[in-house]
């Protein structure tokens, strides 16, 4: 059996022919012979060889002779091999005698019959009929037979397996290639024997042929094996097999082989992160023990036929803590047919790099082709896009969305931000003003960063009243009949309102009995009825009424300011006659007179017991959770008669009303009202409303169809937008303590007190800065403006920064108009100061003026004693400074000669949180021989700044010097003090001459004693 890529060979020589590296057969023609064996290793050292012949065995050198002293020495002998590597290899010689040939008759061996199989003394197989295998070269197994040999063991464990039978020859005429014959040795033995002419020495061979034997190695199968896979196995990236390295499925026991697996041998997303290598064996043997690294990225495996079951698990984990957003900054409105912009900010919040981001957006679902679809980004590092469009839809709303992604191997810490949405109204253009009037000029944009933009003014505090509005309507009208019914307005306040706007509807139809404004007095009502013809039974008229409040003034009650309430149209009964003045049944023609009753002894029990009592509701269409609300309930007796102990009932939620009685007396036409209040429940759980009357005793109701309605209110949660209005200032100095502003806003109908922790977070990505300001308070429909200080870091060049602010960032305020504004990104940058030497000039210029903003002022809203104070804060910057020389008591300074400087810095203000006003951290001073134009900075010691040491000064004194050719007139320094920051701005401070100016006469070259001042 050829031993195919072997690690080692075996070669068997006799004098007639040989074998190498494989079963077969070795012949031998003279007695005694010798046959040498060589063992080599290929691969590794040889350990063991051994020789087994008639069941005993004994080691041998790899050189080696075998000595066959007489024909009962022939037969099978066992050659077995073994390297360092594991490699083993075993074959069988079958050591023959045939007789040399001398005359043309001969023979040749072909292949063997094999009749049983052994593993070892163990009978594994015998067959009813022997199996022939043919054999190549006379001694050796054919190729092809490997395959039936696999079948014959069945097994795949590596293992030595015997094949036990007789050998086949041909018998042929070498003269003239005709052949005889072919003979089972032992099967075929009298046949063979009995003719053809032998010789007894061929005899004698044949018989040493009837018992002929092969070993034969099974393979075994390789179950190596690598996954790539996350920390706990259970996400599975990839596999590779050993074979899909190259590595044979089957191994034979004399074959050693390896394969080496890497970590990016499947290429996974740039966003996992490498956890090590982990090696099991099943099972698991001293010499292959299971094991893991943290820092191995690659492993190399050696391959024997012993190796158990090999699993390596190159681990990985998702990048984690980090947060990938969006944020949307456009305009609000833009006109149809403009060109406008708005920017898209993408970022990567976090220490980690995120690599291949899926991008998209749309305007109007259209793509964003100016974006790319996929993004690369370091750590906390934004990126923004400015995407220019035209306003040239026909629809009223532009409608912006952009969506980061979340990549392969990376998990993202907040989901509810990658996605952004924004609005942007279309509105018409103003059309021209006619010639002579041109259009008025837009309010000045504010300018924070501008030093003499005024500051934003608080809102102005509007005067408090409490408007409402009711209607007053019978439940039913019979058809195509005359009906009224009464809207009242009622200023519920102790002040004089004018200009008040109205408004009533029925079916969405305004009212015109109803005018658009009036006026009202303290507690004073207004009344308005309104009547009408009704149509055809089954229609219903849907009543609406609404006071707004004037200018200045707010409603501190907005609820009750609609009413609704609503009239059915029904047949009028056969039995009931319309009355005599069916048009004004409130103000009959023929009245009953009270003095003198229809049944005046027994007015509870009339002759004629018919009467129409009705209800109907008065109410608001929603109102808020957990807050109080009202609603008017209307009784009415519509019949001449009057009536004692009707029957009301009023019930919300089926729990009846305590403030409405049980039993009430009517006049006769008479209403009544009951205001009724309580309070909400939990928002989406809507108000029932039910109320009825009934006729007293021994009376019955000609139209009980109105004697029952019902309505329902909506509970609704307070609608509220917040929003991020801007972020002050935009430009940095390096190495500050600086202060940065952000504007926020609260608009609609629900006011923030510290209670409700409205938040804003504010982030700098580029410098993995990120700081929560809490408990933002907030009046509705007004501003607020919070600061935080911060520390600018050293920076080689001028650096661009984003600055981020995000109200309400965790979303636990969840009833949000909107949370397209919630976010604002604001594009800013650090700047890097750098001196320049400066250049002398003779050329004096006088001091040019500067700007300078020493004085700030800004409004905050503070929650304070239950309600909302608005506070102005002011902060003041105040410089002193004075030059000193050796000769200032003489009132001059020769020049060549030098001075120091020292300035005093203080601060007043009435802020009450001194940590967000910072100390002054430049002071410059500018010199005439400089022509005022380049800085020379100073530095802060004890309090107070002071000149550096100065390199011209053999002493390097803290002096600066007069040029020795500065002429006889006064020397004038200009300082600069400034960036001290503040919620409400930098404040700067300039001082020119006075103390800060030298008289200088004649120079140094006038004095004939060096004086030290160098």
């Amino acid at each position: 059996m050829a031993a195919t890529n072997s690690d080692l060979e075996i070669k068997v020589t006799s004098p007639i022919d040989s074998l190498r590296t494989e079963s077969g057969v070795v012949a031998v023609e003279h007695l005694p012979a010798e046959i040498p064996i060589q063992v080599t290793a290929k691969t590794g050292t040889l350990t063991a060889i051994a020789l087994e012949y008639g069941g005993q065995s004994r080691e041998i050198t790899p050189d080696y002779t075998l000595i066959i002293k007489n024909k009962a020495q022939c037969g099978p002998y066992t050659l077995t091999a073994k390297t360092d590597q594991g490699a083993v290899l075993t074959v069988t010689a079958n050591v023959v005698y045939q007789v040399k040939a001398s005359c043309d008759i001969r023979y040749r061996i072909t292949a063997m019959d094999v009749k049983e199989i052994y593993e070892g003394n163990v009978l594994l197989k015998s067959f009813p009929e022997p199996q022939r295998i043919d054999l190549v070269n006379a001694n050796t197994v054919a190729d092809q037979e490997n395959e039936r040999l696999a079948g014959w063991i069945g097994k795949q464990d590596g293992g030595t397996y015997t094949l036990k039978g007789s050998l086949v020859v041909e018998i042929h005429n070498i003269s003239t290639g005709q052949v005889y014959g072919t003979y089972d040795t032992d099967a075929d033995f009298d046949p063979l024997t009995g003719g053809f002419g032998w010789t007894p020495q061929t005899f004698i061979a044949f018989a040493t042929m009837r018992s002929a034997a092969l070993t034969y190695q099974a393979p075994v199968k390789l179950d190596v094996k690598a996954m790539w896979c996350s920390e706990d196995k259970q996400a599975v990236y990839g596999k590779l097999a050993a074979q899909d390295k190259g590595v044979p499925e089957l191994l034979y026991p004399y074959q050693t082989t390896s394969v080496t697996f890497h970590k990016d041998d499947i290429k996974l997303s740039r966003n996992h992160q490498y956890l090590g290598l982990e090696w099991d064996y099943t099972p698991e043997t001293k010499e292959f023990t299971d094991g893991e690294s943290k820092t191995q990225t690659e492993i190399t495996q050696q391959i024997y036929y012993q190796i158990p079951a090999a699993d390596f698990y190159f681990k990985f984990k998702d990048c984690e803590g980090n947060d990938l957003s969006v944020a949307i900054n456009a305009p609000a409105t833009v006109k149809r047919g403009s060109d406008y912009s708005f920017t898209v900010t993408y970022l990567n919040s976090g220490n980690n790099p995120a690599y291949d981001v899926p991008l998209k957006d749309t305007v109007d679902g259209a793509a964003i082709e100016e974006i790319p679809a996929v993004q690369d980004f370091s750590p906390n590092q934004s990126q923004t896009y400015t995407v220019k469009r035209t306003a040239d839809t026909k629809a009223d709303e532009i409608h912006l969305w952009a969506n980061i992604g979340v990549p392969e191997g990376f998990s993202d810490g907040n989901l509810a931000n990658n996605t952004a949405t924004a609005i942007i109204k279309v509105i018409d253009p103003t059309p021209e003003p006619p010639p002579g009037k041109p259009n008025n000029p837009p309010d000045s944009p504010n300018q924070p960063d501008n030093p003499s933009s005024t500051p934003d003014q608080p809102p102005v505090k509007k005067e408090p009243c409490d408007l409402s509005a009711n209607i007053l309507a019978a439940p039913t009208v019979y058809e195509h009949e005359e009906y009224n019914f009464t809207v009242n307005f009622t200023n519920q306040s102790f002040v004089t309102l004018h200009d008040v706007p109205l408004l009533g509807k029925n079916n969405e139809n305004i009212l015109p009995q109803i005018p658009k404004m009036a006026d009202f007095a303290p507690q004073g009502t207004k009344s308005y009825t309104v009547t009408g013809t009704a149509g055809s039974a089954g229609e219903i008229y849907h009543l609406w009424a609404n006071v707004d409040v004037p200018e200045s003034f707010m409603d501190e009650n907005p609820l009750n300011n609609t009413a609704v309430s609503s009239i059915k149209v029904i047949k009028r009964p056969t039995d009931n006659p319309p009355p005599d003045n069916p048009s004004n049944p409130d103000n009959p023609s023929n009245p009953v007179n009270p003095s003198n009753p229809v049944n005046p002894s027994n007015p509870d029990n009339p002759s004629n017991s018919l009467c129409d009592v009705w209800v109907n509701l008065s109410s608001p269409p929603m109102v808020y959770e957990r807050e109080g609300y009202s609603f008017t309930v209307y009784f009415a007796n519509s019949t001449d008669k009057a009536l004692s102990d009707v029957n009301l009932n009023v019930d919300i939620n089926g729990k009846t009303v305590s403030a409405v009685p049980a039993t009430t007396n009517f006049k006769p036409y008479e209403k009544k009202s009951y205001l009724v209040t309580s309070t909400a429940g939990p928002k989406g759980v809507p108000i029932e409303l039910t109320a009825k009357v009934s006729p007293p005793s021994g009376y019955k109701d000609i139209n009980q169809g109105n004697n029952q309605v019902s309505a329902q209110i909506m509970v609704l949660e307070r609608l509220y937008d917040l929003n991020v209005q801007r972020i002050t200032p935009d430009c940095y100095k390096e190495n500050q303590s600086v202060i940065t502003t952000v504007k926020v806003g609260n608009q609609g109908s629900l006011d923030f007190t510290p209670g409700q922790n409205v938040t804003v977070l504010f982030q700098i990505p580029e410098l993995s800065f990120s700081k929560r300001l809490d408990a933002v308070v907030m009046e509705k429909d007004t501003w607020n403006v919070i600061s935080l200080r911060w520390d600018t870091p050293n920076v080689e060049t001028d650096k661009n920064i984003t600055l981020i602010a995000t109200i309400n960032p965790d979303r636990s305020l969840n009833n949000e108009s909107t949370t397209n504004n919630n976010v604002y990104t604001q594009k800013a940058i650090i700047k890097n100061v750098t001196y320049e030497p400066p250049l002398e000039s003779r050329a004096l210029p006088d001091p040019p003026k500067r700007d300078e903003q020493p004085r700030v002022t800004w409004w905050e809203q503070r929650y304070e004693n239950g309600q909302f104070v608005w506070h102005e804060y002011y902060a003041e910057l105040k410089v002193s400074a004075t030059l000193d020389y050796d000769t200032k008591a003489k009132g001059y300074l020769k020049s060549g000669y030098g001075y120091s400087v020292s300035v005093s810095t203080s601060v007043s203000t009435n802020y009450d949180r001194p940590e967000l006003i910072t100390a002054p951290q430049t002071a410059e001073i500018y010199l005439p021989e400089f022509r005022y134009e380049t800085a020379i900075p100073l530095v802060k010691e004890g309090g107070q700044f002071i000149f550096r040491e100065n390199p011209a000064s053999p002493f390097l004194y803290r002096r600066q010097y007069i040029p020795v050719w500065f002429p006889d007139r006064d020397y004038i320094a200009q300082l600069l003090v400034t960036d001290l920051h503040t919620p409400g701005g930098t404040l700067s401070k300039w001082l020119t001459g006075g103390e800060l100016q030298i008289k200088v006469v004649d120079s140094m070259y006038d004095d004939d004693v060096t004086t030290g001042d160098e």
